[in-house]
């Protein structure tokens, strides 16, 4: 009797279409994979802008206010001279409205430099320059106080905030007990005290495309003219 010889029968290979069904399959996969992995990466960009973004404006906002908090007027100006050492100057527009006036906040950070702890402090727009159609909030401010136009005494300018679409500011009033759009305590018949408060708000373009406004109060510690008049610098 013979004896059958029991052989194990390799297995078949992989058919031309099996393979490329398996190819197209595992694109198909990958494509899901890249496009999710890719949305949550733009997601995330989107989020870390914003947040960067208000970071910045709320830095601007939180700046502006404590800097305005500490303006004040000298009871020793000289009288009828156009330009004086100490103002309070708030002027309205459109959109972009422009404030300028004396501190007491100013650093010195070169003793060998003709500085003071006061000087003027100016917050105005102009245009992008790598974008003409971008608007940034500046802030300017002097070395000293001197009794010429603030552009013309030395001092740095630099962008407060990027991008603004809207600068607003009030002031209000407390002799009278209204809020103001305008304040000037130059020429003649300017006024003679500060704001008891001064509102500030900016209005920026959010990710959607969509205005989005911040605001903060500033509310400044010496109201009435004070005895203190800066020597040595510009008479």
């Amino acid at each position: 009797m013979r004896r059958r010889r029991l052989t194990r029968q390799a297995p078949a290979g992989f058919t031309l279409i099996e393979v490329m069904l398996a190819l197209t399959l595992m694109t198909f996969v990958t494509a899901l994979l890249w496009g999710s992995f890719s949305q949550t990466a733009r997601v995330k960009k989107r989020m870390e802008d914003a947040q960067d973004r208000t970071h910045t404006i709320r830095v601007a906002l939180m700046r502006m206010t404590r800097e305005v908090e500490m303006a004040f007027l000298s009871e020793s100006e000289k009288i009828g001279v156009e330009e004086k050492r100490t103002m309070f100057v708030g002027t309205t527009h459109a959109d972009l409205d422009e404030l300028r006036f004396s501190w007491f906040g100013h650093q010195r950070l070169r003793a060998d430099r003709p500085e003071a702890d006061t000087a003027v402090v100016s917050y105005f727009s102009e245009p992008d320059p790598d974008d003409r159609m971008v608007t940034n909030l500046m802030r300017r401010e002097t070395r000293r106080l001197e009794t010429k136009d603030p552009l013309k005494i030395p001092g740095e300018t630099y962008v407060l905030c990027p991008a603004v679409a809207s600068v607003k500011f009030s002031y209000y009033d407390y002799k009278k007990k209204e809020w103001k759009e305008e304040w000037n305590t130059m020429g003649a018949d300017g006024l003679q005290y500060l704001p008891t408060q001064v509102r500030i708000a900016l209005t920026v373009i959010d990710e959607r495309g969509q205005a989005a406004t911040f605001t903060s109060t500033a509310r400044l510690q010496v109201t009435e003219r004070v005895g203190y008049h800066p020597k040595g610098f510009g008479g």
